[in-house]
């Protein structure tokens, strides 16, 4: 029986990225789907935003916890984002810096990276291996499929999570892991959009408010225990972008959001804009509105819903109706009746426990030669590039420590 160096089980952005940094030859990759790199080409809306340009410190603090920052501090010094930048650019790759920081091919395509990665592997690469059960060897690993079984000296597993089933992230490394000894946590989506109880903005489907202000509640309480700025989009039936997303893993069913319309101010600061531009010379109270930057559809929409007809003005308008429009311009509350589950998911919450895993190697703790990179760990960062940095770091000290 042929004894491999190391297999890789996962040919998704983890799993392709320690394949091409492998110092042997004597590799396997092994991935359940009749292709690798599915999740890979709808990352960034099929654009693949590798990673940005923040520093370590910074870059850090886009993740869930202080646990999950001090894990991956030792593989973000490891493989920063600028060397990840060099890494591609210096092997043939050209990539782009948006002005906001974040990394992309210069093609805009998702494809051009995941034939990248599979190029520079110096693993074998086998599709539509679906593996049954991994037995541990006295050294190493014995993974049985459905056609074969491979020994090897090292393992590592890169299956990704729960997110985007269809792409063949399907949660089955999570029951490879539990048979080798490791624990699961409890697992959600995140990154993920969020369905509106009572949703009056189906029709605004597809519009934004860039860098809105929201602050989300709990049932019930008048604290906020989280707040974001960023953009927020209507969907047909919720809300979706980055301020939305970021914060998906931690919010509630029931749970209210607090959004407010006017881009750039928090809101209380709304209030005041639109206040001022309702007590400014005669007219249409829409009008009024999109003074302040909301749109046209939006703005009617408001206007029905505090009951304020069409042809009112600034000058007729009474007092109890401005407050109340000012009061939905600057905190519109929207209650959260559930998330679009991991089928719309970009990452999975959860995964196999830091406490099991050596941060300074990515070797398991409790089963020599076995090591964890990438989404199935538990860590899960912001969108912007951080999720696939995550994976390209933790990739890469795997591979810099295999026997």
């Amino acid at each position: 029986m042929h004894m491999y160096d190391v297999i890789i089980i996962g040919g998704g952005a983890a799993g392709l990225f320690a394949a091409a940094n492998l110092k042997t030859h004597n590799g396997l990759v092994l991935d359940h789907s009749p292709e690798v790199g599915r999740k890979l080409l709808i990352t960034g809306s099929g654009q693949c935003n590798l990673t940005n340009t923040l520093p370590v410190e910074a870059f850090l603090t886009h993740f869930g916890s202080k646990q999950q920052r001090n894990f991956l501090l030792p593989a973000l010094q490891n493989l920063t984002t600028k060397d990840l930048y060099d890494w591609f650019e210096e092997r043939g790759l050209s990539l782009l810096i948006r002005e906001d920081g974040k990394v992309f091919p210069k093609s805009l395509d998702a494809h051009d990276v995941r034939d990248f990665l599979v190029s520079h592997s110096k693993a074998h690469i086998r599709t539509n291996a679906h593996i049954t059960s991994i037995a541990t060897l006295n050294p190493g690993f014995r993974v049985i499929t459905a056609e074969a079984h491979y020994d090897t000296r090292n393992l590592i597993l890169a299956t990704g999570g729960m997110s985007y089933p269809r792409t063949g992230s399907d949660g089955s490394g999570y029951e490879l892991a539990k048979t080798l000894g490791h624990s699961i946590t409890l697992l959600k989506p995140a990154l993920v959009a969020l369905s509106i109880g009572e949703y009056p903005f189906k029709h605004l489907a597809g519009n934004a408010v860039r860098d809105a202000f929201v602050s989300f509640y709990h049932s019930g309480e008048n604290t906020a225990y989280e707040q974001r700025r960023g953009d927020v989009l209507f969907t047909h039936d919720g809300l979706s972008g980055p301020a939305i997303l970021s914060s998906s893993r931690i919010v509630r069913k029931q749970d209210v959001i607090k959004l407010c319309l006017i881009s750039g101010v928090n809101h209380h600061e709304a209030e005041e804009v639109l206040l001022r531009s309702l007590s400014a010379a005669k007219k249409l109270i829409t009008t009024a509105l999109k003074e302040t930057g909301i749109i046209s559809s939006l703005a009617q929409t408001l206007v029905h819903m505090v009951g304020i007809e069409k042809e009112t003005t600034t000058s007729t308008l009474d007092k109890t109706r401005r407050k109340a429009l000012a009061n939905l311009v600057s905190a519109l509350p929207l209650r959260v009746s559930g998330s679009k589950g991991f089928q719309s998911a970009m990452v999975t919450s959860g995964g196999v426990s830091l406490a099991e895993v050596d941060r300074k190697t990515m070797e398991s703790n409790i089963a020599e030669g076995l090591f964890f990179c990438g989404e199935m760990l538990n860590y899960d960062g912001e969108s912007g590039g951080y999720n696939l940095q995550a994976a390209f770091s933790t990739a890469y000290l795997a591979v810099q420590h295999l026997q």
